[in-house]
């Protein structure tokens, strides 16, 4: 059987492969990516197959780990990343293997965020690292917990105020194909090619890219479609990977209105992403729910940085739960809350037009600014961890180990 293309490892222990398949098929990858046989393996299927874009290779129990292992960088070429994986907690072994050409050397057990981080580095260009590069944008997944929430009410807008106020080149991808509200929203005529594009990674490129974005402004591009509800819609896990990648130079955001019933099949897109926004209500559900998606991140190794978002609190929606019960039920606390404002959205979405143009001073208005602007800032906190290399967060963990 041949190679996945994206993603394989070769382990010599059980309890390792288990640990990677689960990771892996959270993530989208048939269970076959992950295989018993160690780097023998992997050398004997480079005869016949070519190399994935990243491989997770198993060291332990080999008499000469370090020429095997520029063996195997050699037989993958440059376009490859290959991990190592061992037992063997040695500082000279992890610097022997860096020089042997390798990306990372990682000591078992592994965790799901160092593997979760090995997928990221892997996609990432490394022309978008280092001084003087052009800086990766910045992908927001806006997810509600319930429906109703107004989570594509919240990524729309806040796409436009990054574009229009922060003056930042964003693009709004909805991936709702067949109900999706963005172009609506902004009195735009859905674009074409996106159903194409999400279904086929082996057809995502910049001029498919470019025909189906609809430009709303010299700053804000929008992503969607209007397919029929009649149809069985795809959406390509491997698909939206190179979608994102393709887009992650030319702007400086990707907004993504990521539907609830995607959640299954773009678990990669939310392990991967920088920034994920959780919309919730205050309820028991809400709790229910937002417990179940946060401990499923977590599962996902997931290093993005979770803002909890309440929505449409006041007189005619309160609160069915206070504060301190959600957080103390829902294991995180609510970070932003947003004021319902019916009358306002509601206008806006007659007229085409956003809560920025037609409400700019409304309390909705002002906390969608306020979350805009938390977006865009880097977490000095517990979220985004800084790195320094296209494997730099990966170099951190192992050589804290070491």
């Amino acid at each position: 059987m041949s190679m996945h293309t994206d993603f394989m490892a070769f382990v010599n222990d059980e309890g390792t492969a288990t640990s990677i398949r689960t990771w892996a098929e959270r993530q989208g990858f048939p269970v076959d990516t992950v295989r018993m046989g160690g780097a023998d393996l992997f050398s004997t299927l480079l005869e016949s197959d070519p190399p994935p874009k990243i491989a997770i290779v198993d060291l332990d129990n080999q008499d000469q780990p370090i020429q095997i292992a520029a063996r195997l960088v050699s037989l993958c070429g440059p376009a490859s990343h290959i991990i190592a994986i061992g037992s063997a907690n040695d500082v000279h072994l992890y610097r022997s293997m860096l020089a042997a050409g390798l990306a990372d050397y990682l000591v078992k057990p592994l965790t799901p965020e160092l593997l979760t981080q090995t997928m990221i580095s892997a996609t990432r260009d490394p022309k978008t690292d280092g001084p003087g590069a052009s800086k990766e944008a910045k992908t927001i997944v806006v997810v509600g917990v319930r429906g109703g929430t107004g989570a594509s009410t919240i990524a729309t807008n806040i796409a436009w105020l990054i574009a229009h106020e922060m003056k930042k080149k964003c693009v709004l991808l909805d991936l709702d194909l067949q109900f999706g509200t963005s172009a609506l929203a902004l009195d735009l005529e859905p674009g074409h090619g996106l159903r194409d594009i999400v279904s086929s990674p082996q057809r995502v490129d910049g001029l498919m890219i470019s025909s189906a974005l609809v430009p709303e402004s010299d700053h804000l591009a929008v992503l969607s479609a209007e397919e029929s509800i009649e149809d069985i819609v795809h959406v390509d896990t491997n698909a939206i990977a190179a979608l994102l990648k393709e887009m992650r130079t030319p702007y400086q955001a990707i907004v993504i209105d990521l539907p609830r019933h995607l959640i299954p099949s773009q678990k990669r897109l939310l392990a991967t992403a920088h920034e994920i926004v959780l919309v919730t209500e205050m309820s028991l559900v809400g709790i229910r729910d937002t417990l179940r998606l946060r401990t499923m991140l977590k599962g996902l190794g997931s290093t993005a940085r979770i803002t909890q978002v309440a929505s449409r609190l006041g007189p005619t929606h309160p609160a069915a739960v206070g504060e301190a019960a959600f957080a103390k039920g829902a294991q995180a606390k609510i970070d932003l809350q947003l004021p319902d404002d019916p009358k306002n959205v509601s206008a806006a979405n007659n007229a085409g037009k956003t809560l920025g143009e037609l409400a700019p001073n409304a309390a909705l208005t002002k906390g969608l600014r306020e979350l805009a602007s938390r977006l865009l800032t880097q977490d000095q906190g517990s979220g985004e961890k800084k790195t320094s290399g296209l494997f730099g967060l990966l170099f951190s963990g192992s050589k804290e180990k070491a």
